[in-house]
């Protein structure tokens, strides 16, 4: 799985949400590592990545409490 590498490949933020929930803890934490890695990268702020890291870690949050 790679987002945001270019701009025609580009998934929105609905489509990332139905990922989110769809995927495993370890897919969860590839993910919110690549999205990390983009965001520290880029030279300004994306909010969709933002939104995307903050769904991500808070579905991982909540698998843990479980």
């Amino acid at each position: 799985m790679e987002y945001w590498k270019s701009t025609e490949n580009q998934k929105n933020i609905e489509e990332l949400l139905k990922e989110v929930n769809n995927s495993k803890s370890e897919e969860l934490e590839t993910l919110l590592l690549q999205i990390q890695g983009k965001i520290d990268r880029s030279q300004k702020e994306n909010k969709d990545l933002l939104s995307a890291k903050t769904m991500i870690t808070s579905r991982l949050a909540s698998r843990r409490s479980k």
